[in-house]
């Protein structure tokens, strides 16, 4: 009897030690799943905005979440010396962390989003969780390097591009051990030692944060995107009004500059009509093949008179090389100091001078007259170019190949012939009164044009005798003419001397 009782004292005691044993476990158990979380996720509330953070959907929010923990980390281990918390604060820190994303995302659990477990928050890289820990596997060579290289604002690339790459280094050389879970990683602890202990600034600085955990909290993100939307759409609908406003103007100028033209052109025709200059522009268009050019198509032909052009000048004005849209070069002389009243005169000079053609003397393409804002009234007269220039160019000029005598002899016929026609082709006779070097001129083959210029009497007397428009000898004309003003031309170009009124000047051959 005494023995079954002993057994089942014996059995009573261990029940109840087993139970006291229970009790206690569960009290630990219950006492660690409570501990309180140690890190401070209230440093990114101060950071972060809800524009800051990316938005749920977005493939790189665990991204932005891990970075975000790993500076609340560096923060930790800068006040505490330990880079994890405690085992038993690992639901606790998970919980705050959430209560700090809930605020800015809705329905985005970061365990179970991100795949992340309990544990990991407080198992790091190779079972190092301190700063003594960290330091007795990095020498301290190591660490004076990346505090000299790192302890400095990092907001800028080039220097956070210095830091960056001497941190990088470290896992491969002294890492090298397994990490826990893919929260406290060895790639991820250099970079959290540096932002605690290598830069002065600390990891809450706006440039540590960008540099070394990739969060830009110098400015809201989103608040840039907005602004950046904002800014495409505004410059869009600027670019797109200021276009039609160009092409609206462009249009209202060119409405408007036609429209002027067209009032100045009736004003002109108007005003010829009233001083007869219609009438003569008419005659002249109707017995002659004179082309009437714009003043724009002169300005284009000269390249708006270009000092390039000026081929000549003279107290008239200066005459000008001119090309015609075909390719033809042609020389425009430009009289100055004109006004409306003279144009009368003006329209019966060129009829006159268009009437007579000869193979000696030059042809008149066509005229312009025209009134501009800026340059006034223009008279111009278009004739075919000479590109040997005058007589007078080869004779006193700087050209280094004077003339032969077989080119001078025939400059000479060509000339005789011309004014003969003039003397006794022409009806009435035109005396020409102004034969000199520089009023001969040559074409391309050196044959002698002379430009013939009548007087207004003379004018006058052709247009009231109504005569036909004397047409090119078919033989040529006797070579008998005003004798003085061929004798001086003569003596010019054959003796070798200048004529002018004050005598014979000996030119250098």
């Amino acid at each position: 009897m005494f023995f079954p009782r002993l057994l089942l004292l014996l059995l009573l005691l261990l029940f109840s030690a087993v139970s006291t044993v229970v009790s206690q476990g569960n009290a630990t158990a219950a006492g660690a799943g409570n501990a309180t979380c140690p890190l401070d996720f209230s440093v990114l509330r101060k950071l972060a905005s809800n524009r800051d953070l990316p938005s749920a959907d977005d493939s790189s929010t665990c991204q932005y979440i891990i970075q975000s923990l790993h500076l609340v980390q560096s923060n930790y281990l800068l006040h505490s010396g330990n880079f994890v918390p405690p085992i038993a604060a690992a639901d606790s820190c998970w919980s705050a962390y959430q209560s700090l994303i809930d605020d800015y995302f809705s329905n985005f659990d970061i365990r179970s989003s991100c795949g992340f477990q309990t544990s990991w928050i407080s198992e790091g890289c190779m079972n190092i969780t301190t700063r003594a820990q960290f330091e007795a596997v990095v020498p301290l060579s190591v660490r004076n390097d990346v505090v000299s290289k790192c302890n400095q604002s990092l907001l800028n690339g080039s220097p956070c591009a210095t830091c960056t790459t001497s941190l990088s280094n470290l896992p491969a050389l002294y890492l090298t051990g397994p990490s826990i879970g893919n929260v406290s990683d060895c790639t991820s602890y250099p970079f959290i030692y540096a932002a605690a202990f290598a830069n002065h600034f600390g990891p809450t600085d706006l440039g540590t944060a960008k540099c070394l955990f990739a969060l830009d909290f110098t400015a809201s993100s989103g608040k840039k995107r907005k602004k950046r939307k904002v800014a495409i759409f505004v410059g869009l609908v600027c670019s797109g009004l200021g276009l039609l406003l160009i092409i609206g103007g462009a249009w209202w100028l060119w409405r408007r500059r036609k429209e002027n033209l067209a009032k100045r052109r009736r004003a002109e025709l108007a005003a010829s009509r009233e001083s007869g200059l219609g009438s003569a522009l008419e005659s002249i268009s109707g017995s002659t093949n004179l082309v009437k050019f714009t003043f724009d198509e002169i300005k284009k032909a000269t390249r708006n008179f270009s000092r390039e052009y000026i081929i000549g000048r003279g107290g008239y004005g200066n005459v000008y090389k001119g090309v015609l849209p075909d390719g033809t070069e042609v020389a425009l002389k430009r009289f100055k100091n004109c006004s409306a009243a003279g144009d009368a005169n003006f329209a019966h000079e060129v009829e006159v001078i268009a009437s007579v053609r000869h193979v000696n003397l030059v042809a008149l393409r066509g005229y312009c007259i025209a009134t501009t804002n800026y340059e006034g009234h223009q008279r111009i007269i278009v004739c075919d170019l000479m590109t040997n220039g005058s007589l007078y160019d080869h004779l006193f000029g700087s050209h280094d190949n004077k003339l032969s005598w077989p080119i001078r002899q025939n400059i000479a016929l060509g000339t005789a012939r011309g004014l003969a026609y003039l003397h006794y082709g022409a009806q009435p006779a035109i005396i020409h009164r102004d034969i000199k070097a520089n009023n001969i001129l040559l074409d391309e083959n050196f044959e002698a044009k002379l430009y013939a210029r009548p007087t207004m009497d003379q004018v006058v007397k052709m247009l009231d005798a109504d005569l036909s428009v004397p047409s090119i000898p078919e033989r040529p004309i006797p070579l008998v003419a005003d004798i003085d003003d061929i004798e001086r031309s003569m003596s010019s170009s054959g003796s070798g001397h200048h004529s002018s009124s004050s005598g014979f000047h000996q030119y250098h051959s």
